[in-house]
């Protein structure tokens, strides 16, 4: 079976780093990351994710445009959004693109590991 691949994408540089390690899992999956939605759609087209974990509040195109144009493209990967400003409204939104789990900051490590290996798991179904 091959490697599974988790896109991570947020714009400040310490969230990417401390999400990628916190994730890592080298015989499961392989991580790569983008530090905003334009480079994310350059990783979709280079390598198909089976799972983004992408931050909801960056500049130039939020999670949710990312999500939406990558939904665009025919790509059915896993998707969690983190955000700090989650309101009814993103949620709904979420919901409509098929985002998987929809979290408010901040994550419990823990958690977002548990959440990694559940919608990892279900791919492999």
């Amino acid at each position: 079976m091959p490697v599974q691949h988790i896109l991570i994408v947020d714009d400040e540089a310490n969230q990417r780093l401390m999400l990628e390690q916190a994730l890592q899992c080298p015989n499961q999956w392989v991580i790569t990351t983008a530090a905003n939605g334009y480079e994310a759609l350059e990783r979709v087209h280079e390598r198909t994710p089976d799972l983004i974990i992408t931050d909801y509040n960056m500049l130039g195109m939020n999670g949710l445009e990312l999500i939406k144009q990558v939904r665009e493209f025919g790509i059915t990967a896993r998707v969690i959004l983190i955000s700090a400003y989650s309101t009814q409204d993103i949620k709904e939104a979420a919901l409509l693109l098929r985002v998987d789990y929809c979290l408010d900051k901040p994550v419990p490590i823990q958690l977002l590991r548990g959440l990694t290996a559940k919608a990892m798991d279900g791919m492999a179904a």
